[in-house]
């Protein structure tokens, strides 16, 4: 499961220290998915198989988004693109341990 936490630093080390608590693994993400907009065709073969609705088309223009705080890296677009436009990169995120 992936879970996005965010707050004041105090609190967001508390809530990380009850999750683990709570025998709950906790691990910082350390990757992100990426849409390059120039290689996108806006097929929708990637809005088929994302199960958060990340991506989605945008009517009535027909294009296709991509809300990357509902993605839950479950990389299942990378595949469905046909012209390559997802890829996996590092985080730009700074966490807190």
């Amino acid at each position: 499961m992936v879970l996005e936490l965010a707050g004041e630093k105090k609190l967001f080390r508390e809530g990380v220290n009850y999750l683990k608590a709570q025998g709950v693994k906790v691990q910082n993400a350390d990757q992100e998915i990426k849409r390059d907009k120039t290689k996108c065709t806006h097929c929708g073969a990637c809005t088929a198989v994302c199960p958060t609705g990340a991506l989605f088309i945008q009517r009535p223009e027909m294009s296709v988004d991509f809300d990357q705080r509902k993605c839950s890296l479950c990389e299942l677009c990378l595949t469905a693109c046909p012209s390559r436009a997802m890829s996996v990169r590092p985080t730009q995120k700074i966490f807190f341990d």
